[in-house]
């Protein structure tokens, strides 16, 4: 055999080697994947009850916010309504109190200046 010979049997040697390696690490590589594939899988049924609990939560949270933003505006119109009826309230007092005085305040200067009269009247009255 010459040297050409064995170096080409090395060669196919090698090659066969690497060849049985390369189906070798390929098949690590595959059950690696068949393994990381499990794992998702059993992750994605445990996280399927959560996800639904969430979306029960979620749908839950949204009508307690709906809930109480009507809530919200009912308060909103009572305290509305409220302060419209106290404003009135206060308008008829003012209203009130300047017609008591535009209509007594006249009859009290009247009735004074007439008690100041006669307080003068019988003063002069007296010392006469």
């Amino acid at each position: 055999m010459d040297t050409i010979e064995i170096l080409t049997v090395i060669l196919l040697i090698s090659a066969s080697v690497l060849c049985v390696s390369l189906f070798y690490y390929i098949y690590q590589i595959v059950k690696s994947v068949h393994s990381i594939s499990a794992e998702i899988q059993g992750l994605s049924y445990k996280l399927t009850p959560l996800l639904e609990s969430t979306f029960v939560l979620s749908g839950k949270l949204a009508h307690i916010s709906d809930e109480a933003e009507s809530q919200l505006q009912i308060s909103k119109s009572i305290v509305r309504d409220i302060r419209d009826r106290t404003d009135k309230i206060l308008n008829m007092e003012t209203k009130i109190r300047n017609s008591v005085e535009d209509t007594v305040m006249p009859i009290v200067k009247k009735i004074n200046a007439v008690g100041v009269g006669v307080g003068a009247f019988w003063r002069k009255l007296r010392n006469k």
